[in-house]
């Protein structure tokens, strides 16, 4: 009976008449003795026959209820003036009219005499109780209702946090303020498009990454290469960086921008090779698009045709960044924008934010089912998939990566000079080895340059490791590994190959030097 009877009272004060006349009348047929029910009853409905067939029975069960006795007086006075009383010329909840019956005393405190009125419920209230709103003072229970109402905009158990986002933006300005310090550091040391600048300050680096300095993968997302890119990464921080944080919270965000930034890092190093560099913080935004398409994807049913534009531009932006960077129109690292976009949606689909209202007490609170706190196994195994990938990384390119290992045969090839330009000669599929004598920390330069064929060179460490590569890709028929910094001493060894497995007549070059600074 009491269940019905507050659910009754809270459909009223939403709004929902007609489910709170329902649950009323329930109450009333379970047990027509209930007073309380009746009064409720004759609050909520419009024919004035029936509220005064239900105040009548109010005052029947209850013959000192002031309230019913009260309103029906109020009643009996609007009829014998002639004119036909309207539902609205009673409160919902019926109150003690002033005039008729003296001083107004609090709802919520029957001791305080008052002269306010909440003006929505018209029940009267004391300077304790009253709320100031825009249009007015209300009662606490009123403020509560239109809240209520405004959150139940979305059918569920779950509340939607897009309308009314949990957290304010303080991670998004922290990342880019970060970001731009260390660019304008970059700067004053020679320039953020410097080769040796970007790789002291901690550029995903694969050779040194090779050498256990994997916290280059972490460094790696604050830097940039050049004015251009800075611009770019930052626009995509301020066009889903402050949304994403605002909606997920500030300990989500965080986290998944920062493990989506590591997986993107680690794709680039184990996809590409270590045979070149990379730097920004692409693959971390990335990641935050893949939350974006995540929350919109579970709420693709709440948020309708505004959820579905905004899953397909997330989708549109991912394929014109891919076609972009294949095309080679703007130079960019899909590996790491794709390995970051996966990691940001796996991520954060089973973080997206599920709140809801707590009504098991007086005072609301705003519970959340899907807080980081209860989804601590998602970072964890994160972490635990970094390190194995990181792992399984290092060791296939340590062994020889997509070359293998040990050194095919040596047809063709020899000895190579500091300086000297080599001609070779290759049949197809089998390359030629030319070894060379270098000394730990000195800088080393290959060239492979061919009119016939698709050029391609690898360098292996005196103990047939696995060091750098570079292909030509089919373009200008050119590969280069550059500035390289030898890590020992020792004999090292080229291997000249065709990628494309055609014969073909090439060039080799090697040039060395003593210090980074010197190399070309």
């Amino acid at each position: 009976m009491s269940d019905k009877l507050q659910q009754g009272r809270t459909a009223a004060r939403v709004g929902d008449t007609a489910e709170a006349r329902r649950l009323f009348s329930e109450a009333t047929q379970e047990d027509p003795t209930n007073a309380a029910a009746w009064l409720e009853l004759a609050g909520v409905v419009e024919n004035l026959a029936e509220k005064k067939t239900y105040l009548d029975r109010v005052v029947a069960l209850e013959p000192e209820n002031a309230s019913a006795r009260a309103t029906l007086a109020l009643l009996e006075k609007k009829t014998a003036d002639g004119r036909p009383p309207t539902a609205d010329a009673f409160p919902t909840n019926p109150a003690v009219d002033e005039a008729e019956t003296g001083p107004l005393f609090c709802y919520q405190h029957p001791k305080v005499e008052t002269s306010l009125r909440c003006n929505r419920c018209n029940r009267p209230i004391c300077a304790k109780c009253a709320q100031r709103t825009p249009v007015g003072f209300r009662c606490s229970e009123c403020v509560l209702a239109i809240e209520d109402r405004y959150y139940s905009q979305v059918q569920g158990d779950y509340l939607n946090p897009y309308d009314r986002p949990p957290a304010k933006p303080l991670f998004t300005y922290i990342l880019m303020g970060a970001i731009g310090l260390v660019w304008l550091a970059q700067e004053l040391a020679g320039g953020s498009t410097d080769d040796e600048v970007l790789i002291k300050f901690g550029a995903n680096y694969g050779p040194f990454i090779l050498q256990g300095e994997v916290w280059r993968l972490f460094t790696s997302m604050f830097l940039h290469i050049g004015v251009q890119h800075l611009v770019f990464n930052f626009i995509g921080l301020i066009a889903f960086g402050f949304e994403m944080e605002r909606l997920y919270g500030r300990a989500r965000f965080i986290t998944v921008y920062l493990l989506a930034g590591l997986f993107g890092s680690l794709a680039s190093f184990a996809l590409r090779g270590p045979m070149t560099y990379s730097a920004g913080a692409s693959g971390a935004i990335f990641g935050v698009v893949g939350m974006q398409l995540a929350f919109f994807l579970f709420y693709r049913q709440r948020l309708g045709e505004f959820g579905r534009r905004q899953r397909n531009t997330a989708l549109i932006l991912i394929g014109v960044s891919l076609l972009l960077g294949c095309s080679g129109l703007m130079p960019a690292d899909n590996y790491a924008h794709l390995g970051g976009f996966l990691a940001g949606f796996v991520l954060g689909y089973p973080l997206v934010p599920r709140y809801r209202i707590d009504t098991s007490n007086s005072r609301r609170r705003i519970q959340d089912r899907a807080s980081l706190l209860r989804r601590w196994w998602m970072p964890v195994l994160s972490l635990a998939a970094l390190v194995s990938g990181i792992w399984l990384a290092v060791s296939f390119w340590a062994a020889g990566g997509w070359w293998g290992t040990p050194l095919p045969g040596q047809p063709g090839g020899g000895a190579i000079a500091y300086g000297q330009t080599v001609e070779g000669q290759l049949a197809g599929e089998v390359g030629d080895l030319w070894q060379f004598e270098g000394e730990a920390g000195q800088v080393v330069t290959i060239t492979m340059q061919s009119d016939e064929l698709d050029a391609a060179i690898g360098l292996f460490d005196p103990d047939d490791e696995y060091l750098a590569e570079d292909d030509d890709g089919g373009g200008d028929d050119n590969a280069r590994i550059d500035a390289y910094v030898l890590p020992v001493s020792g004999l090292y060894t080229i291997y000249a190959v065709s990628s494309d497995e055609q014969p073909g007549l090439y060039n080799l070059t090697l040039k060395l030097e003593d210090t980074l600074e010197q190399a070309p």
